[in-house]
């Protein structure tokens, strides 16, 4: 029996053919008049059955179909990347003890995968599937805002496949880590992920372009679910990690885009909490420190006064 994986990579691959093969002309039959016997000056038409081959085929339609396949291990490999930051577990070792913690609206916590990701340890998001669909939305969002640069059938094609893998990854994470077997009922959860989705883009596309409190009240919506008390840092630093890795996004080129935006959506987050949370440690670390010496502020002017003096 075929495992989960393998059942959806063969799914994206038949998805992919028979797009192709939709986008496709069909051979129109050709017809040839034969003449009859001269005395009746009659023609019958003879309808001829045309064989496909791959050196009858046109080129264009070949390259579509490679594109394709192409497209889907490009974009399998480009949504892991998106859906490991956040990524956690939970073991059927801890089902069957019943220790399965939950939130108090009823949702499954389990364990991240990565303990010192930012997303749970800094930003304090508990390792549950919302955080996990939430944050690689996030990222998903961020490559579907460069595929709009490309041309309208190869942004369609990479868009559908990159959402295709999310959620096949999202039915297979309700089906193995949470214990859904009812097929109607993750198909009923995985239609409101879906509008979550497309609300999303929503969102984060007026806060790109109204600015970055729009933009900071989006993912405070949807990423911290409107909590009152977050640290309105949290949401200062996703801010600018977003912004930053879609001007790293744009100047990404067409041909290696894959590999780019791989190396850009590995960027830490933690890069941007630490220049926020800098200037405060050294407020912290000037209060605590002992008072210097009059000889040791004299030397510490003159320093001063010496690198402003030099060219």
């Amino acid at each position: 029996m075929a495992c989960q994986t393998c059942r959806s990579q063969t799914r994206s691959l038949l998805r992919s053919a028979l797009r192709a093969g939709a986008a496709a002309p069909s051979p129109a039959a050709r017809t040839v008049a034969t003449p009859a016997a001269s005395a009746t000056r009659q023609s019958t038409t003879t309808r001829l059955t045309t064989v496909r081959s791959f050196s009858s085929s046109e080129p264009r339609q070949l390259l579509g179909l490679r594109d394709s396949y192409r497209v889907v291990g490009a974009s399998e490999r480009l949504f892991k990347v998106c859906a490991k930051p956040a990524d956690y577990r939970i073991t059927d070792e801890e089902r069957k003890q019943d220790i399965v913690q939950k939130r108090d609206d009823g949702e499954e916590i389990g364990k991240a995968k990565d303990p010192e990701n930012v997303w749970n340890k800094t930003f304090g998001l508990q390792p549950s599937f919302s955080t996990w669909s939430h944050v690689t939305m996030l990222h998903l969002y961020l490559i579907n805002a460069r595929l709009r640069c490309f041309e309208r059938d190869e942004y369609r094609n990479w868009s559908q496949q990159m959402i295709d893998h999310f959620f096949f990854e999202c039915e297979k994470k309700m089906h193995l880590d949470h214990n859904i077997t009812s097929s109607a009922l993750r198909q009923r959860y995985l239609k409101d992920i879906f509008v979550q989705w497309r609300g999303l883009l929503l969102a984060y596309d007026e806060g790109l372009v109204k600015g970055d409190a729009i933009l900071a009240s989006a993912v405070w919506r949807n990423l911290f679910k409107g909590d009152p008390d977050v640290d309105p840092r949290y949401l200062v630093a996703i801010v600018g990690w977003i912004r930053s890795s879609l001007a790293a996004l744009e100047g990404a080129s067409d041909m290696t885009f894959p590999q780019q935006a791989t190396e850009i959506l590995e960027k830490p987050v933690e890069v941007f909490w630490t220049r926020l949370e800098a200037p405060f440690l050294s407020d912290q670390v000037d209060k605590t420190a002992p008072a210097q010496t009059p000889e040791q502020a004299q030397a510490k002017a003159a320093a001063a006064e010496k690198v402003a003096a030099a060219p």
